[in-house]
């Protein structure tokens, strides 16, 4: 989907450096070239049999290769003549082994089954390691183009027969990499009318009880186009809970509320053990 791909390099050494291209925007591309790094002294699973020093020397030779062949590619010879961007490189990055991770599951008992509603691969792939089935929705495009109320109905479909639903949506995550702010505020009203009030009112009429959670994974500015490394609002909903005093969802309102800051598994040990709040 757009620019995410698996590439698997047997052997390979994840000691490298590799620039995310949605960190660097309008940045020389020769100055963000595959870097070894020093080992970690971490045990490769995959039982590396290359240096980081050969693995970076066979990403960049790929690179440069990639950039000579889609050169004359029929498509982008086609996308020059009508004016239109140009697929000119392939560009890897975030290095990794295979993970060997515990499922939710094991994590936390409350969760007998569970299941990821996405348009995105990556967060498929960890909702799958995770545990959880995937629901696949027609339309779903992790755009602001998505379908939102397919993926709405499927994640209350989903609630009335699994303890734990992940939704994800990508759209604001997009339109901030495109430093697009109509676009991003666009976003978020869909999210806020396609989503968040549906699945509220659908639940209205439940006699079971649902903790909601809303939250992103990180921020992507508009005016900066990259992922930030900052705090980011979240909001959980417990049927008869009393509420804080925070009454506006952004970064400034809800860094006052009860929660505090929450780090790394603090959040969902929260999340799911809401009797301790």
């Amino acid at each position: 989907i757009q620019y995410r791909h698996l590439l698997i390099i047997k052997g390979g050494n994840k000691n490298i450096e590799c620039a995310p291209p949605h960190d660097h925007p309008g940045e020389q591309w020769r100055e963000l070239l595959v870097s070894p790094v020093a080992e970690s002294g971490e045990t490769n699973v995959e039982n590396s049999r290359m240096t980081a020093e050969e693995t970076a020397a066979l990403l960049n030779d790929l690179i440069l290769r990639s950039q000579e062949l889609l050169a004359y590619h029929p498509l982008n010879q086609r996308h020059r003549e009508q004016g239109r961007l140009e697929a000119n490189s392939i560009w890897p990055w975030s290095p990794g082994y295979r993970p060997n991770m515990l499922t939710l599951q094991q994590m936390y008992p409350q969760i007998r089954t569970g299941a990821v509603i996405t348009a995105v691969d990556l967060i498929r792939g960890i909702g799958h390691y995770a545990g959880l089935r995937s629901i696949v929705v027609e339309g779903a495009t992790g755009l602001a183009d998505t379908n939102y109320e397919g993926k709405t109905a499927a994640a209350l479909e989903a609630l009335r027969s699994d303890d734990f639903v992940f939704l994800h949506l990508e759209a604001t995550d997009e339109a901030g990499h495109d430093g697009d702010v109509d676009l991003k505020v666009k976003a978020i009203e869909y999210l806020d009318s396609r989503v968040v009030g549906p699945i509220m009112q659908g639940l209205a009429s439940w006699n079971e009880q649902v903790c909601i959670a809303l939250l992103p994974d990180h921020a992507t500015p508009v005016e900066k186009r990259i992922h930030m490394a900052e705090p980011v609002p979240f909001v959980i909903h417990t049927p008869g809970a009393e509420p804080d005093s925070v009454d506006r969802y952004d970064e400034e309102s809800c860094a006052s509320g009860c929660y505090g800051l929450l780090r790394l598994s603090e959040f969902m040990d929260r999340f799911m053990n809401p009797e301790n709040q």
